[in-house]
């Protein structure tokens, strides 16, 4: 199907609406809106049929920043798939633990090398 660019735009749902509102609802509670603009912006994005006046509703308002949860990085977990492996083996061998100190230094002259 070939879009008509005098268009509107594309056509949201509650589940959109909704989402606005409670960004609103974030903003206000920031203290960047007050009652009567929240009521009122709340009132268009729930009357909004277009994805336009929805953006448009948020428009002069700061962007969320979404925080990112911390990587764990690769080497962290080859270092420890690495340690279980070492002591498994080792406990199964009958012999002592030392080795796995040993590769304990080793991992962490090899992950400052790589910094």
């Amino acid at each position: 199907m070939i879009s008509d660019p005098t268009s509107p735009g594309v056509r949201v749902g509650d589940r959109e609406r909704a989402a606005v509102a409670d960004r609103l609802a974030a903003h206000a509670a920031a203290g960047r809106l007050t009652v009567d603009e929240l009521e009122q912006r709340a009132e268009r994005a729930n009357a909004a049929v277009h994805a336009h006046e929805l953006r448009a509703l948020l428009a002069d308002l700061p962007e969320a920043r979404r925080r990112t949860p911390p990587r764990v990085p690769a080497f962290a977990a080859v270092a420890a798939a690495a340690v279980f492996l070492t002591v498994a083996l080792s406990l199964a061998a009958g012999h002592p633990v030392p080795p796995v100190f040993l590769l304990v230094l080793l991992f962490w002259r090899l992950r400052w090398r790589l910094s």
